[in-house]
């Protein structure tokens, strides 16, 4: 049995390549952003409620990917390719479906979507110009996706890493060219990040093709009815879980944007610095449960429950360090903006609001990936629910309407329902219920 020390490093090494993938993308989405930035707060505002709109219909498909990544861990623990092959054609095939029906949802009632955010005025139109260029990428975010899963499941992770380096890069040109050169405004934005998940979904196509010859894996759509059902046993709460989790940060986007949209450019400032910590943490979750799943094939029970322990001290561990980096550099950040004194003022005087709940969202990664890595989804499903519905939602709307705390209220809704959540995924972690196979 390696030490605790040699699995810190087996488990880091692993998650390395996602963790670098993820940083980048957060570190040029970024720029990215200080770019729609330098349009105004209406601009940030609007692509941020679009890009809100966005996540929360994709999480459905993206819940699928990763129930798709735990099976296909634990299919490659017990070497069964007969298995693995039948999993990653269905998936693919209901992942093709499931784009096309939330393009189509899309197109017609995107407007719609966008009003019910509380989105108004300037902010509104420049959402709208957004949302509606960046509706095809749908298919290629979702596809990557679930490409992206199959090389975490196999601990390729090398191969996502590289295509969103180079997806990221070519963003960041593509912001440059469209709105500072040619002066497009937002629409530059839109072209751009959608240029960027088309070149993305290729990347990761050629090396797709070349992991499936090495493996013989013949791709071909199937819809079978075992597969599929299996697929959304394990799926189907995460997607609901996924789903309640950004309908509520919906809700919450829009009880901010019900603030102002001054307080809305806060908001998307202050989630850089959130981003930043937690985006790595969520890179080594997902490789984790392609460790943890993988020993759970094998039915070494022991070594999965080592592997989660050293996995809960990592994420706190590198937590640590990035808060720690932020604190010492988040006065400078907040001029890269066009904000308002008053704004870059309040944005200042929540950071400490902010460092308590990315804290608390730490162990709302780790634990539920976890949990999930031997199919206990159900329970994250109904800790989500109670924690966000009865929780965080009514006591942001009491806080920050009720008593006029305004963004310092809802801010401090989310920190006391993510502490719920977390206490309670901890309990059910060291029950040990999640240790099981699934296959």
């Amino acid at each position: 049995m390696k030490n605790r020390f040699n699995i810190l490093v087996d488990i880091f090494l692993i998650s390395f390549p996602l963790i670098v993938q993820n940083t980048l993308r957060i570190l040029l989405g970024t720029i990215d952003k200080i770019f729609v930035g330098q349009l105004g707060e209406d601009t940030i505002a609007g692509v941020g409620g679009a890009n809100q709109l966005i996540s929360l219909f994709l999480v459905i498909v993206f819940s699928f990917s990763s129930g798709f990544t735990i099976l296909v861990s634990q299919s490659e623990g017990k070497n069964d390719k007969e298995y693995t092959n039948k999993l990653i054609n269905n998936t693919i095939s209901f992942s093709i479906f499931l784009s096309l029906l939330l393009m189509s949802i899309f197109y017609m009632w995107s407007d719609t979507f966008l009003s019910w955010m509380k989105i108004d005025g300037i902010a509104f139109d420049k959402a709208y110009e957004y949302f509606f260029i960046n509706i095809p990428s749908i298919i290629f975010i979702i596809l990557s996706s679930v490409f992206s899963g199959f090389f975490v499941a196999n601990k390729k992770n090398f191969f996502p890493m590289l295509a969103t380096l180079f997806s990221m890069i070519f963003n960041v040109c593509f912001d440059y060219f469209f709105i500072i050169i040619l002066d497009f405004g937002v629409l530059g934005a839109a072209w751009a990040t959608f240029l960027a998940r088309i070149l993305e979904f290729i990347i990761l196509i050629f090396f797709v093709y070349k992991r499936f010859k090495f493996e013989n894996i013949i791709f071909k759509f199937n819809f079978n009815k075992d597969i599929l059902k299996r697929l959304l046993y394990i799926s189907l709460p995460m997607t609901i879980d996924g789903a309640v989790w950004q309908f509520a940060a919906t809700v919450n986007t829009s009880l901010i944007f019900r603030l102002g949209t001054d307080q809305m450019a806060i908001f998307e400032v202050l989630k850089i610095f959130q981003s930043i910590v937690l985006t790595p943490i969520s890179a080594l979750a997902s490789a984790s449960v392609g460790i943890i799943a993988g020993y759970l094939g094998k039915k070494d029970y022991e070594k999965s429950n080592i592997y989660s322990k050293q996995s809960i001290f990592l994420s706190f561990l590198i937590t640590s360090i990035l808060s720690f980096i932020i604190i010492l550099f988040y006065d400078n950040i907040f001029d890269w903006f066009k904000l308002s004194q008053n704004s870059v003022f309040i944005g200042k005087s929540l950071m400490i609001y902010l460092i308590f709940l990315i804290f608390c969202q730490t162990s709302n990664i780790i634990f539920p990936y976890i949990l999930r890595s031997g199919g206990d989804t159900w329970s994250i499903l109904f800790i989500t629910l109670f924690g966000f519905w009865i929780i965080q939602i009514p006591l942001s709307y009491i806080l920050g309407f009720v008593f006029d705390f305004k963004l310092n209220g809802i801010f401090f809704a989310m920190i006391i329902g993510e502490f719920f959540k977390g206490t309670l995924f901890f309990i059910r972690y060291i029950r040990k219920k999640w240790i099981k196979n699934l296959n």
